[in-house]
């Protein structure tokens, strides 16, 4: 089956017009081979009116690219239209945004900061000595990043299947564990019991009681039939907005190895802002805050409770079973 088109929209200002023509150049070839198709308000065409063809465009874009400059920061429309409508849209998992440092500028306190940046390190194109290594390194991200999208969209047009030891109807495992409540909970959206349904099965797959931490073996090595079904049971019943493996994808784009290391604060930084597992810095309370309106609607916000405790007296919690998943889906 044949690669669904994605469309790019460039989001930039005018005085940023050459660079972001060589940045078309570079994107040229996947064009050509139909992997993506572009767009940015020097084609819309005499007699149409420009606001709505940007908001059109802008609202149907799979990814956004920020060309970032003084310049973007100080134009107004790119900051109150354009800027704004991408994090919504970001936020809410409708499209990916990708910030590009074209020349030098202040760009640390703004929101994409959080981001994946290109080129690597931030370093902006015009302090490339050769600035056609920098759009090198920029297409090379998009390309990443497109692989990464399509991927998931074949996985959500495609129904979840259960694996092969979960019988579709009782949804016994191998086991004898049943997901049966597991997926009634997440057919209702009932988010928080389902969440803890969830620590409540896989506390009980590795031999713990409730109200255990698992342990870095149970983690490693958790029974994949079991970890993958519970996975497939998120996915499908949220529309590809929770599961173990959709936190696994934003984890990786934030850098982070599925190798059951430590990251980076960065990187961990990163990763809870995506998922909303902190605001303005500090860990959400559990359930408490959790369950807000405002972060229930994230992407990867759930599940919460797959994690555990590392070292004696230590409250830090790391360690997820997204990490476990990678092994499992190979």
């Amino acid at each position: 089956m044949s690669k669904q088109s994605l469309s790019v929209f460039f989001s930039y200002s005018h005085k940023d017009e050459i660079l972001r023509d060589e940045l078309a150049k570079h994107l040229s070839l996947l064009q050509r081979d139909g992997t993506i198709s572009t767009w940015h308000d020097r084609k819309i065409t005499a007699g149409s009116e420009w606001a709505n063809e940007i908001d059109k465009n802008l609202n149907t874009a799979d990814l956004i690219l920020l060309l970032i400059s003084s310049d973007f920061l100080n134009s107004d429309y790119c900051h109150q239209v354009e800027l704004k409508r991408a994090i919504k849209r970001h936020d809410a998992g409708e499209a990916r945004v990708i910030p590009i440092i074209l020349r030098p500028c202040r760009w640390q306190r703004a929101w994409f900061s959080k981001l994946q940046l290109f080129p690597k390190n931030g370093e902006p194109v015009t302090e490339w000595k050769n600035i056609d290594g920098a759009f090198t390194n920029i297409v090379e991200g998009i390309e990443n990043a497109i692989a990464e999208m399509q991927k998931a969209k074949t996985t959500s047009v495609a129904p979840v299947q259960p694996p092969v030891n979960v019988n579709p109807v009782e949804l016994l495992s191998a086991k004898g564990i049943n997901y049966r409540e597991l997926e009634k909970l997440l057919k209702a959206k009932e988010w928080q019991k389902a969440d803890q349904e969830t620590y409540r099965l896989m506390i009980t797959a590795v031999g713990r009681e409730n109200g255990d931490w698992f342990r870095e073996e149970d983690l490693k090595n958790y029974p994949c039939d079991e970890l993958l079904a519970i996975d497939r049971l998120w996915v499908k019943h949220s529309d590809g907005l929770y599961g173990f493996s959709v936190q696994k994808q934003i984890y990786e784009e934030c850098g982070g190895k599925l190798d059951f290391s430590y990251p980076s604060d960065e990187t961990w930084n990163r990763f809870c802002d995506r998922t909303a597992w902190k605001s303005e810095g500090k860990w959400l309370d559990y359930p408490d805050q959790f369950f807000l309106n405002k972060s229930i609607n994230v992407k990867g916000h759930l599940p919460y409770r797959g994690r555990l405790r590392r070292g004696r007296g230590r409250e830090r919690e790391e360690g997820y079973f997204f990490s476990r998943i990678k092994t499992c889906e190979v």
